[in-house]
C-alpha cells in the first residue's frame, strides 16, 4: 500500500523473537564465548576419535566396511520404514494395486535389512573369537540396563505416592563402580565361604549375577528418584494429567513413556552407555582367573591395548563396532531430545503437600525390599573394614586416618575433579544458550546430534591416541591432562542438559528475554536464571563422574595424578590379603561424592534433570 508519503508492507510473520537474518551485532563476543568448548572437544575428542577410525580401517578393512555398511542402514531405516508406511496408505482396491503397494512398501525395508545383515556379517568374520564373545557380554550388559530402565520406571510410579527414604536410596550413585564391585564381591565371599558350588561355570554365571546386581545397586536409585520426581511434576500441571489419565487414550503405559520424553530417553543412553563401558567393576569383581571367561568389549580393548604392537591397529579396529552401535543407538534416541521445544528445568520448590500418600502394609513392602538392596552392601563394607583384621576397632580406625596414601589420593582426586567441574560449567553456558537460540536452524540440527553421538562414544576411541600423545610428550604423571580429558569428555552431556534447560518456545516472551538483543549484563541474568536448577546438576554429576573415574584415570593418569580408584584397585589385585584396608579405602572415598548427591539432590539435581520437585 502506498501513500504520499508513508509506504507500508504486510509483515509475513509475527514480529517478535530474536532476529534471524545478518550477523550477529557482537559476533566476536559469540565467538569468543563458544571457542573453549571448541578448543576442548576438537582436539581431545573429535581428532583422536579421527585417528582411531582411520587407524582401525586401516589395519582391518573388511570389520571397518562392515561397520561402515551397518552405519548406512541404521540412518536409512527410519526413512524407510516411513517410505514403507506411507506406501502402505496407498493401496488401491484391486489385486493389482494391492500387490504393487506391497512391493514398494517391502522393497525399501529389504534393501536395508539386506545392508545391516551383510555389515553384521563382516564384522563377525573379521572379530576375532574371544572378541566376539566380549562383544555378546556387552550386548547382555545393555539388555540388563534397558530392563532396570523399565522395572525403575514401574517401580517410581507404584512409588510415586509413598514417602519412601529416597535418600539412602540414591546413595549408591554417589559410590563408584570400583566401590559397588568391591562391595558385591565381599557380599559373594563370605555367602560362598567354605562352599564348594561345583564346576567353573557354576562360578562363572554367579560372578556374572554379582555383576548384575552392582550395576542396578549403583544405578536403581537414581532412576527410581529421577522418574518419581518427573512424574509427580505431570500430575501437578493439570494439562499434562489430563494426558495422563485420559481413558480415551492409548494404555496407561504408553500414556506415560510419550509424556516422560526426553526424560526416559536420556536415562536409557545414560544407563546404556554405562552398561556398554562397563570395565572397572568388571576388573574388582571378578577374580582375574575368570575374566577371559566374563568379558566385556572395554575389557578386552585394554589388554589388547597393553599388549598391542606401536600402532595398535587391531586394538583401534576393535572399537569399531561398538561405537557404530552405540552411535547408532544415540542417533535413533536423541530424535526425541532435538524435537523437544520447551524447557525441563523447573524451580527447585517441592510443591504443597497433598495429602494423597498413603503407608499399609504393601507400603511396607516396598519399603522394606529397596532399603535392604541399599544398605546391605554398604553394611557389608563397614563390616569388613572394622572387624576383617586382628586389631581393634579404634585401632582401624586410627590405620585409616593414618594412611597417608590414601589421603593423598583424595587430595589429587579433589583436586581433578573441582578444576574439570569449574571447567566444563564455565564452558558449556554459551555453548548452550546459542544452541538453544540455534534449534530451528539447520546448525542446531546437526551440532545436538553430534554432540549426543560424543555423550555416548566409547571412551577407547580416543583415549588410545591421547595416551600415545601424552607418553610422547613426557606429559603422563601430571594432572592437567588428566583435568582437561575429563572436561572435553563431560562437555557434551553438560551442554546438552543445559540446552534442554534454556529452550523456549518461539515468539514468546521467554525466547525474546532469552535469545533477543540486551547488555551483556542483563542477557547473563537472564540466562543463569533460567539455567540455574540444570546448572547445579551438571556440576554434581560432573563432579561425582570424575571423583568416581577409573578408567580416564588409569590411561591417562600416572604416578604423580593417580586418582584414589587406582590406590584401591591395586589393593584389589591381592584381595584376599587386603580386604580390610580395601573395605575402608572404599567408604572414606564415597564420603564426599554421598554427601554433596544428598545436599543437591533435591535442589539441583531434580529439578534439574526431571523438571519437578522430590516430596
Amino acid at each position: 500500500m502506498d501513500s504520499p508519503r508513508v509506504e507500508f508492507e504486510l509483515a509475513v510473520r509475527r514480529l517478535s523473537g530474536p532476529l534471524v537474518p545478518g550477523r550477529h551485532p557482537r559476533f566476536s563476543i559469540v565467538v569468543a564465548s563458544q571457542a573453549p568448548a571448541f578448543l576442548l572437544i576438537v582436539p581431545l575428542l573429535i581428532v583422536p576419535t579421527g585417528y582411531t577410525l582411520w587407524l582401525g580401517a586401516d589395519a582391518r578393512p573388511w570389520l571397518a566396511a562392515g561397520c561402515a555398511l551397518l552405519l548406512i542402514a541404521a540412518v536409512a531405516a527410519p526413512r524407510a520404514i516411513r517410505s514403507a508406511r506411507g506406501s502402505a496408505l496407498g493401496v488401491h482396491g484391486t489385486y493389482w494395486g494391492l500387490a504393487r503397494s506391497a512391493t514398494w512398501a517391502i522393497m525399501p525395508v529389504l534393501s536395508v535389512s539386506a545392508l545391516a545383515a551383510l555389515g553384521s556379517a563382516l564384522i563377525a568374520v573379521d572379530l576375532p573369537p574371544e572378541g566376539r564373545s566380549a562383544y555378546v557380554g556387552t550386548g547382555v550388559s545393555v539388555l540388563v540396563a534397558a530392563a532396570l530402565v523399565v522395572i525403575a520406571l514401574w517401580f517410581a510410579w507404584r512409588t510415586r505416592y509413598l514417602r519412601w527414604p529416597w535418600r539412602m536410596l540414591v546413595v549408591p550413585f554417589g559410590m563408584s563402580a570400583l566401590t559397588s564391585g568391591v562391595a558385591f564381591r565381599l557380599i559373594f565371599v563370605r555367602l560362598t565361604e567354605n562352599r564348594d558350588l561345583g564346576s567353573v561355570a557354576t562360578y562363572r554365571w554367579a560372578f556374572v549375577v554379582t555383576l548384575v546386581l552392582s550395576f542396578a545397586w549403583t544405578w536403581f536409585g537414581l532412576l527410581v528418584g529421577l522418574f518419581r520426581a518427573a512424574i509427580l511434576a505431570i500430575e501437578d500441571d493439570s494439562v499434562r494429567a489430563g494426558e495422563l489419565y485420559d481413558e480415551t487414550g492409548p494404555r496407561l503405559a504408553w500414556r506415560l513413556l510419550r509424556l516422560l520424553r526426553p526424560m526416559r530417553l536420556i536415562a536409557f543412553l545414560v544407563v546404556g552407555v554405562a552398561a556398554a563401558r562397563i570395565f572397572d567393576a568388571v576388573l574388582v569383581t571378578v577374580p582375574r582367573s575368570m575374566q577371559y571367561g566374563i568379558d566385556t568389549a572395554t575389557v578386552f580393548w585394554w589388554r589388547s591395548l597393553v599388549t598391542c604392537d606401536p600402532n595398535c591397529g587391531d586394538a583401534a579396529a576393535y572399537t569399531l563396532p561398538l561405537a557404530v552401535v552405540i552411535g547408532v543407538a544415540a542417533l535413533w534416541a536423541q530424535s526425541g531430545i532435538r524435537a523437544h521445544q520447551t524447557s525441563w528445568s523447573g524451580p527447585g520448590v517441592a510443591p504443597p503437600d497433598t495429602g494423597r500418600e498413603t503407608f499399609g502394609v504393601r507400603g511396607f513392602v516396598w519399603l522394606v525390599l529397596p532399603f535392604v538392596f541399599t544398605v546391605g552392601p554398604i553394611a557389608m563394607l563397614v563390616w569388613v573394614a572394622l572387624t576383617d583384621s586382628h586389631r581393634s576397632v579404634a585401632d582401624r580406625f586410627a590405620a585409616i586416618v593414618r594412611d597417608s596414601a590414601l589421603w593423598h589420593a583424595l587430595g589429587t582426586t579433589a583436586c581433578v575433579a573441582g578444576l574439570a567441574t569449574a571447567l566444563v560449567v564455565g564452558v558449556s553456558v554459551p555453548v548452550a544458550h546459542r544452541l538453544a537460540a540455534l534449534r530451528t536452524e539447520s546448525a542446531g540440527w546437526i551440532v545436538v546430534p553430534t554432540l549426543v553421538i560424543l555423550t555416548v562414544m566409547p571412551a577407547q576411541m580416543y583415549l588410545g591416541p591421547l595416551h600415545d600423545v601424552i607418553n610422547h610428550f613426557g606429559w603422563s604423571g601430571t594432572r592437567i591432562p588428566l583435568i582437561l580429558t575429563h572436561a572435553a569428555a563431560g562437555l557434551p552431556i553438560s551442554i546438552l542438559i543445559l540446552r534442554g534447560a534454556l529452550l523456549a518456545p518461539a515468539y514468546t516472551p521467554a525466547a525474546d528475554a532469552l535469545y533477543g538483543l540486551a547488555p551483556r549484563g542483563t542477557i547473563m541474568t537472564r540466562v543463569f536464571t533460567a539455567v540455574r536448577p540444570a546448572l547445579g546438576a551438571v556440576a554434581v554429576l560432573e563432579f561425582v563422574q570424575v571423583w568416581n573415574d577409573f578408567f580416564i584415570g588409569l590411561l591417562i593418569g600416572g604416578p604423580g595424578a593417580s586418582p584414589w580408584s587406582l590406590l584401591i584397585w591395586g589393593y584389589a589385585r591381592q584381595f584376599d590379603e587386603n580386604t580390610a584396608q580395601l573395605a575402608s579405602g572404599a567408604l572414606v572415598s564415597a564420603v564426599v561424592p554421598v554427601i554433596l548427591l544428598l545436599a543437591c539432590w533435591r535442589r539441583w539435581l531434580v529439578p534439574g534433570l526431571a523438571g519437578g520437585a522430590l516430596r
